[in-house]
């Protein structure tokens, strides 16, 4: 599997904990849970701005990827530029 792959998989994951932790907290549900989603949230988006802080020192993706991991969005704007890299990776395949 390529480095891209797996932080775009890893992107990916983190996204879901994120949405299950909104899910949780907007919802009312039990604090225990938002805590543990809140913990694994937090520094699972760590781990992923790291991630991408390496692939971009080794040329695997732009740096405004990495603006768009640390930004408020976090695993919405990796995940969204991620899938846009790929989708011009595809298109660039096909074209050529």
């Amino acid at each position: 599997m390529s480095y891209f792959t797996a932080i775009r998989l890893y992107s990916l994951f983190e996204l879901g904990l994120f949405i299950a932790l909104l899910v949780v907290a907007i919802g009312g549900y039990d604090e225990g849970v938002a805590q543990v989603l809140g913990w694994s949230h937090g520094v699972g988006w760590i781990l992923l701005c790291v991630a991408v802080a390496v692939g971009c020192s080794r040329k695997v993706f732009p740096w405004p990827l990495l603006a768009a991991t640390v930004s408020p969005l976090g695993p919405v704007g990796s995940t969204l530029g991620l899938e846009y890299l790929s989708a011009r990776r595809n298109r660039a395949v096909v074209e050529g």
